[in-house]
This record gives C-alpha cells, structure tokens and sequence, in this order.
C-alpha cells in the first residue's frame, strides 16, 4: 500500500497486479489498514472529525467503502486493531481518552485509564497482541502502559525519569468566552495555595493554527517559572485542532482575527479572575504563535507587561515572497488578491505598528539560518519598533547565528536559550 497526497494505491491481495488508484481527493486523505481480511481506512472525507470505514481487503475500491464508526462530535485522533476489539482514541473537551468496540462494530466499553492522565499516543504491536498506550499528566514525566489485546488489562512498561520537584504544582483546565462568546480551553498550572489576589507573575501561551492544539503534557521547563511563584496559562485557540477541523477554520483565512480575539480573552479572563494584572502578564508565542505575539502587541498593548516572540511572521503583506512560506497560502491567504490583501493588512503586526503608541517590553528573537520563517520579518518589525519616539519600553533583538527555526539544537544550546527567555520574563514580571 501506498500513500500519496491525497491517492491511495493499493496492489490487491494475493495478485502481483500494478497498484491501481482506489481512492482520490483533493481535499480528504485516508490512512489503510489491513486486519483479517478487511481494511480499514482512517479518513476525513465528508467527516472532518475523521470516521473509521471498512471493505473487504478483494474490494478496495471506494464505492466499496462502509461506515465502521461514523463521525461524531469528538474528534477520532487515532485506532488500533487488536485480536478482539477495535480501539478508538478521540478527543473530547482537550483530552483524550479510549473506546474499545468489537468487530461487528458495536460498542463495548469506554477504558478506564490505569491513571488519571491524557492519552497521548497508542500503537499496536502485533506479535504480542498488545497496545502501548502513551500517559501523560501535569505532574509527571510520561508513562508507557501496555493494554493487552484481548482482555484489555493494563500493565506498566515504562517512565521518564526527572530531577524537577512538581509536588506542590496543580494544574486545571477551564474555558472562557472570547470576544463572539465561544468558549475557549485554557490550562492553568500554579503552585497549591494560590492566592487570587490579582498580583501574581502569569505566563500566557499559545499557538492558535496550523491545526496543531494543546492538550495536557508535562510542565517540565516551566516548573522553575511555577515553583518561584508564577501562573503559567495555555489557551486553546482557534486554527488548532482542539475541536476538529472546523475548530481550525475558524481561525485561519479571513477568520484568523479568532486567534487574536481568543488569546486577549484569555488574558482579560486571567485579570478577570485575579490570576494577575496587566503589569503581572506576560505573553509568550513562537512561529505562527510569533504572529500570534505580534498581533496582540499591536491590538491590546494595554494588557501586558512584556512579550515574547520567538521566529515570527510579522510582516503579512509580502510573507509569501521569502523561503517556503508561499506554500502557507492556504493558511493565511494570498497577499496578491484583493480580498486577502484586505484581511491581512487588518492585522499584520508590522503594518499595524503605531506611531504614538508605547509598546510593552519585548523580547523578539530569530536564527539567521531559518529555512522556515525568514528572520527578515524579526530585524524589521524590532527596527520600526525602535525607531519611534514614543517607544519608552525596550524592544530587543536576540539573533541566534548558528541555529534556525529551533529544530536541531543541542541540548545544551536549548537550555541556554530557555535560560535567557525565562530570566527577561521573571526580571520583567518583578521575580527572583
């Protein structure tokens, strides 16, 4: 079997035939597997929360193809095809969680996990008929737990180890409004013990597209941050892939002011709610989440203390000319058409610069080598801001020369660059 963009080619079972197409979009894909003599096809043609359909391994064609588990409101993230049982992994409210069903389909049981935690991965080994099954929490490193194929019983594998102490760490999840009512997800990790008095050092992260969404994980290097005393908030945007994929085109083309909208919700929800105040809040964003940070810089500097932006876009008017970025259109759109134009001259961060306005305190930082998101979008954006008589508050530079978009640096080099990032948000946020 053979996967390409949108074609699936199949050679049939027990024929030496040349693989022929039996599947074909422009839009959808669709993922095989064989079991039993059926195949199962992982896809999201007309379903974009994906559905598992099955044929018949001597008919593959599509006309062929059966509803197995249809579309529903959660989102089908992956499955696994054991002796006995047919396991689905979907997402419901951000988190993950197991449903196993039998071969004719029916429903037998939704798993209970061996610890409270969120699934993170799941992959099924077939010589021993057993399902490794990926945990992960807040608190803790993550655990590997085998799931036996055919009585489904869980058994410890394996865990990370850490020197971090996460003991008095508690994190939650909750969802506030944004500015057209829906409700956003959001994680909030502090110490126990918080005080709600509204003057507490918060970090707020996100991403906000590329269908890429947040669902719990380890604090690992935030733990410092939290431990000294510091709320660290990561919301769940529009462009993610929190709610499937109309949850990611909400926040992309002409809806990508969604993301916008949604990060300064979280923000207003976290002064709302006494987490902080705006001298107390930090934001933290990189690549697409650089876009992210240049965009709430320029809408609502009235609500942070201090910004990171780390290899951004940030000039969305000629984005499309440098690297690879062109193959970003359908993501933001194209800054050659009118009406695409339009949407992007509304909220390109370096377009958007004012000139009577005092900025909050930003640390903007690149890799000359990015074959990604050209550093030009970094150097420009941090000259316009500094070339301003009003800009009272720094705005820095940092320009790593021997690195690109982050991927590849050594662990040494990532701990360096964490240390400097974290020492301008506590120094900025009045922390030791």
């Amino acid at each position: 079997m053979t996967f390409i963009p949108n074609t699936l080619t199949i050679r049939k079972v027990g024929t030496k035939d040349t693989p022929t197409p039996v599947y074909s979009s422009k839009q959808s894909r669709a993922y095989p597997q064989l079991k039993n003599g059926k195949l199962y096809f992982y896809t999201n043609d007309h379903a974009p929360n994906f559905k598992l359909m099955v044929t018949d391994a001597t008919t593959p064609e599509f006309s062929n193809w059966k509803e197995f588990i249809p579309e529903k409101e959660t989102v089908l993230e992956s499955y696994a095809l054991t002796s006995d049982y047919v396991l689905i992994k979907d997402k419901k409210d951000v988190v993950s969680r197991i449903i196993a069903y039998d071969y004719n389909g029916k429903y037998v049981k939704q798993l209970e996990l061996p610890e409270l935690g969120n699934v993170s991965s799941m992959s099924y080994h077939r010589e021993s008929n057993t399902v490794f099954v990926g945990l992960t929490t807040f608190k803790n490193p993550g655990k590997i737990f085998r799931l036996d194929g055919k009585t489904l019983e869980w058994t410890f594998f394996y865990q990370d180890t850490s020197v971090l102490n996460t003991s008095e760490i508690e994190s939650k999840i909750v969802f506030y409004p944004s500015k057209d009512g829906t409700k956003i997800p959001m994680f909030i990790s502090h110490k126990k013990g918080l005080k709600l008095d509204g003057n507490n050092p918060t970090m707020l992260y996100a991403y906000g597209g590329f269908n890429a969404g947040i669902a719990p994980h380890y604090v690992s290097i935030v733990a410092s941050f939290i431990n000294r005393g510091g709320v660290y908030a990561e919301a769940g945007l529009r462009g993610g892939d929190e709610y499937g994929e109309k949850w990611h085109q909400d926040g992309m083309l002409e809806n990508k002011q969604n993301c916008f909208d949604d990060f300064i919700a979280g923000a207003e929800y976290l002064i709302k709610e006494k987490y902080t105040n705006p001298q107390k809040l930090a934001a933290d964003g990189r690549s697409n989440g650089g876009l992210l940070m240049g965009a709430i810089t320029t809408q609502r500097p009235d609500l942070f203390k201090a910004v990171v932006c780390g290899v951004p876009l940030l000039d969305m008017i000629r984005y499309h000319k440098f690297l690879i970025a062109r193959f970003w259109i359908p993501e933001y759109g194209d800054p050659d058409k009118k009406a695409d134009f339009e949407n992007l001259m509304k909220y390109s961060p370096y377009q958007n610069i004012k000139q009577e306005v005092n900025y909050p305190t930003m640390f903007v930082f690149a890799g000359e080598n990015d074959s990604r998101v050209d550093p030009l979008h970094a150097k420009k954006f941090v000259a316009e801001m500094q070339n301003r008589p009003a800009q009272k508050n720094p705005v820095m530079l940092f320009m790593e020369f021997d690195s690109g978009h982050g991927s590849g640096k050594s662990v040494a080099k990532q701990a360096e660059d964490m240390e400097i990032q974290w020492r301008f948000v506590m120094n900025q946020l009045g922390m030791k």
